[in-house]
């Protein structure tokens, strides 16, 4: 039994118990397909020469950046395989995909055994991985479990190196859909809120990055997923703060109200910078200087905020949203406060 990390579909979080048989001698199964010979097919096509140095097989296949290209994943796939990168730990990277399209038959014939053989020619995956991606195509192709859903590379994962990479197309894929969302609401600013807006995103891309680096503890093998998926929750909010505002759904503040939050967030916030154990904190693990940082990065994104809703909402109250911006920091904040205890 172990755990199948369902990354298109819930992150990394949510993991099921599944029973495909583990190949214990999965490198002798390896051994063996590796050897047969093999030759690349000649793929003239959807991808021009001089594309295919740059091209992104991983990106093709999940289609992060528009349709998904199956033809092109394959053509891109093969050339990747041709050009390994053994220094770059990308689990996708050629054979990776090459594994998956193989085995959903995605713009080629499904082929278990080629699947197989790209399975076993990926170097970056852990010997236990690797039982269970072995052990789960050799079910496929033996007809001894169903392929009810498409097999991907995150259902046999087991590494935080697999975790990070999977996170990694969780957030990809959501990425997509928030770019239009932010589209669609981008194109109803008035013309004076467009320029503030380009700023606001620079000031969010500025502390979504201060806080995944400087508030998530990064200590363990899985840090890099840890890191994206909270670079997720931040760009949801930032969503949802837009839709938000434009609708006027926030509670009523008054400017005391707002003088009160301000207050309550910085006696958090000086309380986590008196904190021993965030002042001796070092090797990834959250410091007082990471979130000294990251609060120095929320300022100018709070700042940013009121000066795009000015514009952009301008019958919204200022108190409004900053009160808004502030519950939310102030969350943040006690949520680490709380993690010490």
């Amino acid at each position: 039994m172990r755990w199948l990390c369902l990354a298109l579909l819930c992150g990394i979080s949510l993991r099921a118990q599944v029973t495909t048989p583990e190949e214990k001698n999965w490198e002798a199964v390896c051994k063996q397909v590796v050897s047969a010979p093999l030759t690349a097919p000649a793929l003239k096509g959807p991808l021009r020469a001089e594309q295919l140095p740059q091209c992104d097989a991983e990106g093709l296949y999940y289609g992060f950046k528009g349709p998904v290209d199956d033809a092109a994943a394959l053509q891109c796939g093969w050339w990747q395989r041709a050009h390994p990168q053994p220094t770059r730990g990308d689990m996708f990277y050629g054979v990776g995909v090459l594994t998956m399209l193989y085995a959903n038959g995605r713009g080629v014939a499904k082929n278990y055994d080629l699947a197989l053989r790209f399975a076993c020619e990926q170097t970056w995956a852990a010997p236990a991985e690797m039982e269970y991606r072995i052990g789960h195509l050799e079910a496929l192709r033996d007809g001894k479990t169903p392929a009810a859903k498409p097999f991907d590379l995150c259902d046999d994962g087991t590494s935080g190196l697999t975790m990070g990479a999977c996170e990694a197309v969780t957030q990809g894929l959501a990425d997509k859909k928030r770019a239009g969302a932010l589209d669609v609401l981008a194109k109803r600013f008035p013309a004076p809120a467009k320029d503030a807006f380009v700023q606001l995103q620079t000031a969010e891309t500025a502390f979504e990055s201060a806080r995944a680096r400087g508030e998530v503890d990064l200590t363990g093998t899985a840090r890099g997923a840890f890191s994206l998926r909270e670079g997720g929750v931040l760009k949801d909010q930032f969503l949802i703060n837009l839709q938000r505002f434009a609708k006027g759904d926030v509670p009523v503040a008054t400017a005391a109200a707002v003088t009160k939050l301000d207050a309550e967030m910085n006696d958090v916030y000086r309380g986590l910078q008196s904190a021993q154990e965030y002042k001796t904190a070092t090797g990834g693990a959250v410091t007082a200087l990471g979130i000294q940082k990251t609060q120095r990065a929320w300022l100018p994104l709070r700042d940013a905020w009121i000066a795009f809703a000015a514009k952009a909402y301008p019958g919204l109250a200022r108190e409004k949203v900053e009160a808004q911006l502030i519950r939310l920091r102030l969350h943040q904040l006690r949520s680490l406060a709380g993690s010490r205890n």
